[in-house]
């Protein structure tokens, strides 16, 4: 009979175990990225599970269905996404100041090596 328990106490202490090691952080993470999805707004430029990055130029949020946000991945280029392909939000792109000038120098500039 010692057995038997003993057994059961294992069991709920490994099942404990897997709960607090590696189920809840995940949860945590995954409740953090809707959160931040949800704060998205016109502007931010995000990453999507596929790798493309783009401007958030439109949030469409239909009476039924998942929330929509259209990205502009290129000029004149825009795209439909739904929340759940949103990675994360790399920035808050903002107007620049009057008068100022972009970046000059290495950072700025793309170079290709090779042939």
């Amino acid at each position: 009979m010692a057995a038997m328990w003993s057994v059961i106490f294992y069991t709920g202490l490994a099942v404990a175990a897997f709960y607090f090691i590696l189920l809840q952080p995940v949860l945590k993470e995954k409740k953090e990225q809707r959160k931040a999805v949800q704060q998205l707004k016109i502007g931010d430029e995000v990453i999507t599970t596929g790798g493309l990055i783009g401007e958030v130029k439109d949030v469409v949020v239909p009476a039924e269905g998942p929330t929509e946000i259209i990205l502009e991945i290129a000029p004149g280029v825009r795209v439909r996404a739904v929340t759940d392909a949103i990675q994360r939000r790399l920035s808050t792109i903002e107007a620049p100041a009057e008068g100022a000038r972009p970046a000059e120098g290495p950072a700025s500039e793309v170079t290709r090596s090779g042939a």
